[in-house]
């Protein structure tokens, strides 16, 4: 139990670990890829890196508060955070409330600091959907009863993301919640039909915006309209390639430099593969890779089915996310414009993500938690079955010590029936040292009854035997006697 607390440590300790490195990683890369974009806007080189440490620095207290609270609490905090994230999706609409950049209204502006709902809105989902398939338990097919409570609130949710429009979201929404159900063990069936209708309505959003359309056929072949729809793609790989297998080095990319638009945001990857190499894109991927190792491992850890499913939720978006962007940047997926976690500039995505590893933490302290206490009730068994096998030594001791000063009281007489401790262990020795015992005690009975009286008690045996004897003694006597008479005159 206690090399199990210890593992539990670990597993916390190093994912705090693993998020600090990707962190630092991330700050060091936001500065080389934004310097020259924020000097050219702001006049300070620093602008991006600023608010990206300051969105860090609130993103590890929201991290350590959630590592504090307990998973009941923040059960309960599931709807809570869906209705609040429902009203920031609507007001974010609203002309003159909501910001508008790049063609979407995603966010708000509060003196210099920009909150996109949709990202809060991403978390309070995850919390939603494994709060929900909790409650249900085995009654997952009951189709009705979900439709109602949770499948009405996930579309409203998703057709308001959507009218900012904001794809890449709403496909990190979709990713996650399809991890989170198939762990829930939702019927396969019914899952396989959600996936279709899913397809079906990417299909419909595809060719229902031009730009979207662009994406896919540029996607196809960048290299039809590589000024165009193709520039970005064409780009991001001509800076993998220039990278090779050790990079050009740190704050040395030529892409930067107005190259290859949203190089400090969703084609960070790109920027880390020129500067750092193959080697560096791989040291990426190994700590995704094991983000999702040590997310799964807590959450496979916990007992609580609600802990389960908000770990598999947690690590899922997190994981998928990176994987859909580095898919898009190498061209292996269609442009989505999801940022990469922890490494991509966004406050927003930023705090969001750190307080999803806060959640993963809170179910690493739970973990340890029932570890401990397990490993108490073990002490507590051992001790109370320790005392018992002390206090039962003791009566058999007791015992002993009896029946020894019992023997020394009553010696045993010379014809003592002394049975062996095999003896004694077969019925039949058992028996036969009862009825001596009997015979003997009949004798002893029998000569205290004669030393009474004055003379011996005889039995039958005795009788029969000096009836013979006299007989004899009697004959002889007869014989003896005719033959001195005979002599006599």
């Amino acid at each position: 139990m206690a090399r199990a607390r210890t593992k539990d440590r670990h597993d916390y300790h190093r994912l705090l670990g693993l998020v600090f490195v990707m962190i630092l990683l991330g700050l060091v890369m936001v500065l080389s890829a934004s310097s020259i974009r924020a000097f050219a806007s702001t006049g300070d080189s620093y602008y991006y890196i600023k608010k990206q440490s300051l969105a860090a620095l609130i993103g590890f207290v929201v991290l350590m508060v959630a590592s504090r609270t307990p998973l009941r609490t923040i059960r309960g905090l599931a709807r809570p955070a869906v209705g609040l994230s429902l009203i920031m999706l609507v007001a974010v609409l609203i002309p003159g409330i909501g910001k508008t950049a790049g063609g979407a209204s995603s966010w708000f502006s509060f003196g210099g600091f920009q909150i996109q709902p949709s990202e809060i809105a991403k978390l309070a989902v995850i919390l939603l959907t494994a709060d929900v398939f909790t409650r249900y338990g085995k009654d997952l097919n009951n189709l009705k009863e979900l439709f109602y409570s949770y499948a009405v609130v996930i579309i409203l949710v998703v057709t308001l993301i959507m009218l900012q429009p904001d794809m890449g979201t709403t496909i990190a929404i979709c990713l996650a919640l399809l991890a989170t159900v198939f762990v829930a063990g939702f019927n396969l069936k019914y899952l396989l039909l959600l996936v279709t209708m899913g397809g079906i309505g990417a299909t419909y959003l595809i060719y229902s915006a031009s730009y979207r359309l662009k994406r896919i056929s540029a996607f196809l072949d960048p290299s039809a309209d590589p000024l165009g729809a193709g520039y970005q793609i064409m780009q991001s790989l001509l800076a993998f390639g220039s990278g090779g297998l050790f990079g050009v080095g740190l704050g040395m990319s030529r892409q930067k430099y107005f190259y290859l638009p949203a190089a400090h945001t969703d084609f960070i990857f790109a920027i880390i593969g020129e500067e750092v190499g193959l080697l560096g894109t791989l040291a990426t991927i190994l700590l995704f890779a094991a983000f999702a190792y040590y997310g799964v491992r807590i959450s496979l850890k916990c007992n609580s089915r609600f802990g389960r499913l908000l770990g598999t939720g947690v690590t899922s978006m997190v994981v998928l996310q990176a994987l859909v962007n580095m898919g898009t940047v190498t061209q292996i997926l269609p442009i989505t414009g999801i940022p990469m976690p922890f490494i991509s500039y966004g406050g927003s995505s930023l705090i969001v993500n750190l307080a999803a590893v806060g959640l993963l933490l809170s179910i690493a302290v739970e973990n340890e938690r029932e570890s401990t206490s397990r490993r108490r009730r073990s002490r507590v068994r051992l001790f109370d079955g320790s005392r018992e096998d002390a206090a039962e030594r003791k009566t058999t001791s007791r015992s002993r010590k009896t029946k020894k000063s019992a023997s020394r009281k009553k010696p045993v007489a010379a014809s003592s029936h002394v049975v062996s401790i095999k003896d004694a262990k077969s019925p039949t020795s058992a028996k036969a040292a009862s009825k001596k015992r009997k015979t003997s005690a009949k004798k002893r009975s029998s000569s205290s009854a004669s030393n009474a009286t004055g003379r011996p008690r005889t039995n039958a045996s005795d009788n029969k035997r000096r009836r013979d004897s006299g007989t004899r003694v009697s004959g002889s006597g007869s014989s003896r006697g005719t033959t001195k008479s005979k002599k006599r005159p």
